[in-house]
């Protein structure tokens, strides 16, 4: 039977096709066979009085066209009403779809989803090693790593969307409308006079400073400002001879007071800053006014039309970004991704403790999805087999084990056949 030919064709591929056609051929065979006893039975009545060793062949055909018969209805009643007759106990699969269906949940769900089994086959399986073997095989790495760009690039394709922009940039600020910005500076500015940090800190702006005041070009920047405030000595043409004079020993003073300080732990300058800073993370933390300020300008940064186009803009580029890596020739996922893949390659094949502890990490996930599960997986099958339509479901079944059933027929047609023709010898033998 052509796949086109085939009832409710959506619900068949082309496996399903085939075994439709095993089906009719099968139901044909064995309708057949039961038409053939029929046809020799009423031969061997017509000419039964010329030959008698004919009533044995009769016997034998009455005997199979029973059996057949009765084997016909018996598989018939499983699925509908046989010749459209509301026998009693008939079409038993349809009108007990609800039953069978929660019957085989139950079922499956107490024979077939048990933990103990299922830790069998996964320790009979052994996935820590199948997963070492597999990825030791030539371009596994590559295979797999494209496969997970091929994921990425996927998922990215999925976030590229503007509600999603719009949720993230919903969510950024809402973290932001509830951060203390107060206590988390000062929290930070403690942490670093903790450690000490700060001074480290401190080290790098006086280094810095010096080496600005060191260069010649802010030397000579300090001194046309002093000599610009210098006015009166422009009249005896000292003013640049002034400033130069005044810039040196100002920028003398001040390197050799920067110097003091980097290597006098205890200078006033360090004192003072370590103070200040402690008195500032105070006031960040305790000072009402300061917080109220630190709370108005977040609520103004929040309002700000600019930082909601920046945060929409941020989505797109970051997707975008992520995607031009994926795609590039030297892309930092893909590399990443197939660094990581190796290292476990390697560690599945030299470190037996890391391969036992994944396997036993598996076990202990399948066997809590199992418990959690089973009955919902149970119930689930209950239900979709509820959901079928009558008619779909005598279908299915039947392509499933139609065959076997129509080969009953057959079997039956031919046992019953050999019951008749002992029976009619015994009764031949012993004189009836």
């Amino acid at each position: 039977m052509p796949p086109e030919s085939v009832s409710s064709p959506s619900l068949y591929f082309q496996a399903d096709a085939l075994k439709a056609q095993r089906l009719r051929h099968a139901r044909l065979f064995a309708t057949g066979l039961l038409l053939v006893m029929a046809l020799i039975y009423l031969l061997c009545l017509r000419y039964e009085h010329a030959a008698p060793a004919l009533g044995y062949v009769a016997a034998f055909a009455e005997a199979a066209m029973i059996g057949g018969l009765a084997d016909w209805f018996a598989v018939t009643a499983l699925f509908r009403y046989p010749l459209g007759v509301p026998i009693p106990h008939t079409a038993i699969i349809p009108k007990n779809k609800n039953r069978i269906a929660d019957n085989l949940g139950s079922f499956i769900e107490t024979h077939f989803l048990q933990p103990e089994q299922l830790l069998t086959r996964i320790d009979a399986f052994n996935p820590a090693r199948r997963l070492a073997i597999w990825l030791a095989r030539p371009g596994a790495k590559r295979e797999l790593t494209d496969q997970a760009a091929h994921f990425f690039t996927f998922v990215l394709g999925t976030l590229d969307d503007a509600r999603l922009a719009a949720i993230a940039r919903d969510l950024v600020l809402k973290s932001v409308a509830l951060a203390d910005f107060g206590g988390s500076a000062a929290m930070l500015i403690q942490l670093l006079r903790q450690d000490n940090r700060h001074q480290q800190i401190l080290d790098g702006v006086l280094r810095e400073l010096l080496a600005q005041l060191e260069s010649p070009k802010t030397q000579a920047y300090l001194a046309g400002l002093i000599a610009k405030e210098f006015d009166v000595l422009r009249w005896v043409a000292l003013d640049e001879a002034g400033g130069r004079y005044l810039a040196r020993k100002l920028v003398s003073a001040a390197l050799l007071e920067i110097d003091h300080a980097l290597v006098q732990p205890d200078h006033p300058l360090r004192t003072t800053f370590d103070r200040q800073l402690g008195e500032l993370a105070d006031n960040l933390q305790n000072d009402a006014a300061m917080r109220q300020k630190l709370e108005n300008w977040r609520d103004a940064l929040l309002a700000s039309p600019a930082l909601h186009e920046k945060l929409d803009g941020l989505w797109g580029t970051l997707l975008a970004s992520l995607q031009q890596d994926l795609t590039g020739e030297n892309s930092q996922i893909r590399s990443r991704v197939g660094a990581a893949i190796k290292q476990l390659g390697l560690r599945l094949h030299e470190d037996r403790a890391f391969g036992e502890w994944l396997n036993q990490q598996l076990r202990d996930f399948a066997s809590r999805s199992l418990v959690r599960y089973r009955s919902e997986i149970g119930r689930f099958i209950a239900d979709q087999l509820k959901a079928w339509d009558d008619k779909v479901l005598v279908e299915r079944l039947e392509l499933n084990v139609g065959i076997d059933l129509q080969f009953i027929r057959v079997n039956g047609t031919l046992v019953g056949g050999l019951i008749g023709l002992l029976i009619y010898s015994a009764r031949h033998g012993l004189g009836f």
